[in-house]
């Protein structure tokens, strides 16, 4: 039986965002962002958050709140414009390969990911829970696809 946790990594509920664009990316996984960019979306920056690596201790994570805003995006990813970003949300531990070893555990919010996002590029982000003191849990980007030049 799979143990798991979820912890939400910030203290707010996510709110609607206002008008999104959807657009499918195959596996079945939808990608979300807002209509206020005038941006293509080969020239916006992709983030995909489902994809976690449990034997890893990277937890799939749902973003709720970019640059400081309540957001709501799709769970599996989005699309985001470049530059610089901050992204915080909650995140389901998978515990069968990365236990917990004190059961009384009082886990606190972590701070934001800040990312500087590049036109093209695919940001895989997660919630890293491996070392034994929680408060060095926190938010990464574990891998970077990087998009050939003039895509």
């Amino acid at each position: 039986m799979q143990r798991c946790l979820k912890i939400l990594l910030t203290a707010t509920l996510a709110l609607a965002a206002g008008p999104l664009l959807a657009q499918r990316v195959g596996n079945g996984q939808v990608l979300v962002l807002p209509l206020t960019t005038g941006l293509t979306t080969g020239e916006m920056a992709r983030v995909l958050t489902s994809g976690g690596q449990p034997a890893e201790c990277l937890a799939p994570l749902a973003v709720t709140r970019i640059d400081g805003e309540m957001r709501t995006v799709s769970a599996q990813g989005f699309l985001i414009e470049p530059g610089v970003h901050t992204i915080n949300g909650k995140a389901t531990l998978d515990l069968t390969n990365c236990p917990l070893i004190d059961a009384n555990l009082d886990i606190n919010s972590t701070d934001d990911l800040e990312v500087d996002f590049e036109p093209g590029g695919t940001y895989y982000i997660a919630y890293y829970h491996a070392p034994v003191n929680p408060e060095e849990w926190k938010l990464v980007v574990w891998h970077i696809e990087k998009s050939p030049r003039g895509e």
